[in-house]
């Protein structure tokens, strides 16, 4: 019987923790309204544990509230759900490409945007979904696009994929639901994803597809049709390629995990 795989293991592991987080702030505040509800009212003690059923309930809404919400930010009105008839293409590199790597085939959402990216969301590997947008379809051909898919079913299988939507759907919530909360949170966010790098996920997928100058090609691609998804910058580190990774991006315009295009690009030509 094999063991569960030490990367898998520990990005679960930090996903644990943060929804253990998520329970913790929200029993905590329950247990503060509890007490001040105790000494203020007539309900004495019994406020307790009905502040802390409520703060579970809240806690438990806001859990599944919140990849409802992830959802609609990666798939704004007009995205597709597609079956294997409405892509053969994808479907078929996405299809085979799991088997290879050794986990369940996805869900495919094509969104309209011009952008030229591709996202992997989800809190189970067998439960994920892939958001491909209308401008990778479009410019990449056969070999750059299944070095592309390769690159996201790697960290859907290494555990990745799930820790970061539990990162965005947990931390990033109030981001979600307005931008005005969004700096509060995002440099918590940028932290939790500098656990992994661009440059290691691209030696993964290449790893499987054994063939290095696919993905460079793609990426090269990628970056003549543009990157830049209309997406919340909390749902940045999803994202195959970092919307603000133009092959011009100045060093310091990207957090430490990610890298500009070019950068990525010259790294596997030396392969």
């Amino acid at each position: 019987m094999g063991g569960v795989d030490p990367l898998f293991a520990i990005y679960r592991s930090r996903a644990d923790r943060l929804v253990a987080e998520l329970w913790a702030v929200h029993l905590g505040a329950g247990a503060i309204l509890g007490v001040i509800v105790a000494v203020l009212s007539p309900l004495d003690w019994w406020s307790m544990p009905l502040a802390l059923a409520l703060a579970g309930a809240v806690a438990l809404w806001g859990h599944r509230a919140g990849e409802k919400r992830l959802a609609t930010a990666l798939c704004p009105e007009g995205s597709t759900m597609l079956g294997s008839a409405g892509a053969p293409r994808l479907a078929n590199i996405v299809d085979g490409l799991c088997l290879l790597v050794g986990v369940e085939a996805p869900s495919l959402v094509v969104s309209e945007s011009p952008a030229a990216n591709i996202a992997a969301v989800g809190r189970r590997s067998d439960q994920s979904t892939l958001v491909v947008t209308r401008g990778l379809l479009d410019s990449l051909n056969l070999i750059e696009l299944e070095a592309a898919v390769a690159r996201v079913l790697t960290q859907i299988r290494d555990g990745r994929t799930a820790y970061m939507t539990t990162a965005v759907t947990t931390v990033g919530l109030p981001a979600l639901w307005s931008v005005g909360l969004r700096g509060i949170v995002r440099s918590r966010l940028e932290r939790e994803a500098s656990t992994g790098s661009d440059f290691d996920a691209d030696a993964e997928a290449v790893r499987l597809t054994r063939y290095p100058p696919g993905l460079a090609n793609a990426l090269e691609s990628m970056s003549g049709v543009g990157v830049g998804v209309d997406a919340p910058a909390v749902t940045w580190p999803l994202w195959l390629a970092d919307p603000r990774a133009a092959t011009s991006a100045a060093p310091d315009a990207l957090p430490d995990y990610r890298a500009d295009l070019e950068t990525r690009v010259a790294v596997l030509r030396e392969f």
